[in-house]
């Protein structure tokens, strides 16, 4: 047994609840969004942990998943830090939070759009000269992206019908000759 599980175990056997007006309302606020991003990140590792399988990307190659053990230790901490994020919660009776779904959906994808905007071939040039024949291959891939990117802005909030076509997107000129 550790040091910190003696302690812990000590703490229990004594076990004070402490008064919620322990803290100050900024104390809470902080105390309570820290916790909040605690009990997101366990809850996103354990979704991670539990489906076992890591999707195949284009841009991106999972590597080094968790060993069976480690799998299997990495859910019992992501159940402790759960309930202790819950202990925490009802000791000082923070009020649970909301997480509106599509409003969250909507801020990633409009920064992506800035982001994508800020790829366009006529903005990369400011990080060198770059081939005149982008603006015409890449310019058009970029467009369809952001065109992509504001359409799941619009469907989640409300904006567009939720029946989406499948439209392939336009090949560039570079590939038609191929």
């Amino acid at each position: 047994m550790t040091a910190f599980d003696k302690e812990r175990e000590e703490g229990a056997a004594n076990k004070q609840h402490p008064p919620a007006g322990l803290l100050n309302e900024n104390h809470r606020r902080v105390l309570a969004n820290t916790l909040r991003r605690v009990e997101l990140a366990a809850w996103r590792l354990e979704d991670q942990l539990v489906r076992g399988e890591f999707p195949q990307l284009a841009l991106t190659r999972f590597t080094h998943p968790p060993t069976p053990d480690q799998r299997s230790a990495l859910l019992q901490l992501t159940k402790q830090v759960r309930e202790e994020v819950a202990k925490l919660a009802s000791d000082y009776q923070f009020e649970v939070g909301e997480q509106h779904v599509t409003r969250t959906i909507l801020a990633e994808f409009t920064l992506l759009w800035s982001d994508l905007e800020d790829a366009r071939p006529l903005k990369l040039g400011a990080y060198g000269a770059i081939n005149p024949q982008a603006h015409t291959i890449l310019g058009p891939r970029i467009q369809r992206l952001i065109d992509l990117v504001l359409a799941i802005d619009e469907v989640a909030s409300g904006k567009k019908d939720t029946e989406i076509r499948h439209e392939e997107p336009e090949k560039s000129k570079e590939e038609r000759k191929s």
